[in-house]
């Protein structure tokens, strides 16, 4: 009786030394996936923190752009109000309008 206890206590001994030999090895291969997907959420959280100087800085010139057009268009007004833009063309400059 005595043998066949130690018998099923070595098979219950073998058994638990191969599930947790198997326990061992998944752990360590989901600690590697683990790793991996770590990597990979800082290289998109780099992306996404370039793309967003990226756009402050494309909206910074975007907004020195629109300034500059309203500087020009503010220059442009101020030129033909000037020059008189709106005036109705001399005799000479109508003929040769018409001319053309």
């Amino acid at each position: 009786m005595m043998r066949w206890v130690a018998i099923g206590a070595l098979c219950l001994a073998l058994m638990l030394a191969g599930v947790s030999s198997y326990l061992v090895w998944r752990n360590g291969h989901l600690r590697e996936d683990l790793d991996a997907a770590t990597r990979r959420l800082r290289v998109a959280e780099r992306q996404a923190d370039d793309a967003r100087q990226t756009a402050d800085v494309l909206n910074a010139h975007i907004k020195r752009m629109q300034e500059d057009r309203r500087t020009h268009d503010a220059d442009l007004r101020s030129l033909r109000e000037r020059e008189g833009y709106d005036a109705p063309l001399s005799d000479f400059l109508g003929d040769a309008f018409d001319r053309l």
